[in-house]
């Protein structure tokens, strides 16, 4: 999207400044209470500001820790690194740990404050911890950097702003656009979107993708021949589901595109209606949309040893889409009380959902391919989402 300023003589293109004419970006970024910084927004509990960056922890809506690394010029491996160990200083502090670096009076209070919402428990905070990254360029090792985190569920997020013409003393105008990570260059002729980071057809790019775990298509296949007590879901019960699917929006076709929030929302209200009666709560309460490609499902039950194992889907703009059980938070015995049953049951995992276990036992996860997200791709999508709970939640539930 071209940026435009009025004058007399008519528009006048305001052109994208050099990264090396950027001095101060970083720490303007960084000021104020919080901001979106081209994903969901966040509130800032601290920041610093070095020489030619920035850093803050900051908190998004939910209490999860997000910590932010921008760059006034190239952000480099550097960053990458510094904001990954300020993550894991950060995943070990309590509420109170954090309120006492905060400067305002109470931070639970600003955090309600910030995101109208109702006050948090001062135990809900700080559940997870993520980094973003900010900055006008990124070098090629940063991005390899941010997606082997990311790859092995330490999700990190690379931000390109641009900053448009000459800054009047500290302020920039920017627009932002999220990284795919497997390019360090953004795509030609991509429109932005401050809320979603990306503005995405989605599948109009997924040509020649390749999967990053075994094929969940071919491991449905398998699964429908097991025990039908694991939870597997048969193919008869697949083709009901998308011949009763609701689409995804009104008068749609059923090979539309559909764009990310749309299709996260079809997504999100198919695994709602398949979770009715899973758990002892609503569906609507345990099942949430993050990060603008990610759904979460958090089983509030005791079998569930707190809340620590969790069930996700994370939508990618290639075509792939990766279905995941992994374990965050809660105390060490928590954690390894569900490290021990994914380790009890990691032959099944692999050979009848099809999915591969994490090095430690923390999870485990599966990808399937889409040549486009359309209202079938939406079906199908709840279909693995809700055999991955079939499959898993009886076995967590007889433990």
């Amino acid at each position: 999207m071209n940026l435009y300023r009025t004058s007399e003589s008519g528009l006048v293109p305001v052109e994208p400044l050099d990264p090396g004419a950027t001095t101060g970006l970083a720490a303007a970024l960084l000021r104020g209470p919080g901001g979106a910084l081209g994903a969901e927004d966040v509130l800032f509990v601290t920041a610093a500001v070095d020489d030619g960056t920035a850093t803050a922890i900051a908190l998004d809506a939910a209490g999860d820790a997000v910590v932010v690394g921008a760059a006034d010029s190239e952000v480099g491996s550097a960053v990458v690194t510094d904001a990954l160990q300020r993550a894991s200083a950060v995943a070990e502090q309590s509420y109170d740990a954090l309120d006492e670096r905060y400067a305002g009076d109470s931070l639970r209070e600003a955090h309600a404050d910030y995101f109208d919402r109702e006050p948090l428990a001062p135990e809900a905070f700080n559940d997870d911890q993520r980094v973003r990254l900010v900055g006008p360029a990124f070098a090629g090792d940063a991005i390899d950097l941010a997606r082997f985190l990311s790859d092995r569920e330490v999700a990190v997020d690379p931000i390109r702003v641009e900053a448009f013409g000459a800054p009047t003393s500290d302020e920039f105008l920017v627009q932002f656009d999220a990284i795919d990570g497997d390019d360090a260059e953004p795509e030609a002729d991509t429109d932005t979107d401050d809320a979603t980071g990306d503005q995405w057809v989605a599948g109009t790019n997924a040509a020649g993708s390749s999967a990053t775990a075994p094929d969940a298509t071919d491991a449905a296949a398998d699964a429908a021949d097991g025990d039908a007590d694991a939870g597997t879901v048969t193919a008869e019960a697949t083709a009901d589901a998308e011949s009763t699917a609701e689409p995804a929006s009104d008068g749609a076709a059923a090979d539309e595109p559909l764009d990310l929030p749309v299709l996260l929302e079809a997504v999100s209200e198919g695994v709602r209606d398949r979770l009715v009666g899973t758990f002892d709560a609503d569906p609507a309460d345990v099942v949430s949309v993050e990060r603008g490609s990610e759904l979460l499902v958090r089983p509030d039950h005791p079998a569930y040893a707190g809340g620590v194992l969790r069930y996700r889907l994370r939508v990618q703009s290639d075509g792939t889409v990766d279905f995941a059980v992994n374990i965050y938070g809660g105390s060490e015995a928590e954690k390894e009380q569900m490290r021990a049953l994914i380790r009890e049951h990691e032959t099944a995992i692999e050979s009848e959902l099809g999915y591969e276990v994490a090095d430690g036992y923390d999870g485990f996860y599966g990808s399937r391919e889409f040549a486009s997200y359309d209202q079938v791709a939406a079906a199908e999508i709840v279909d693995e989402f809700d055999r991955l709970v079939r499959f898993f939640n009886p076995r967590v539930m007889r433990a």
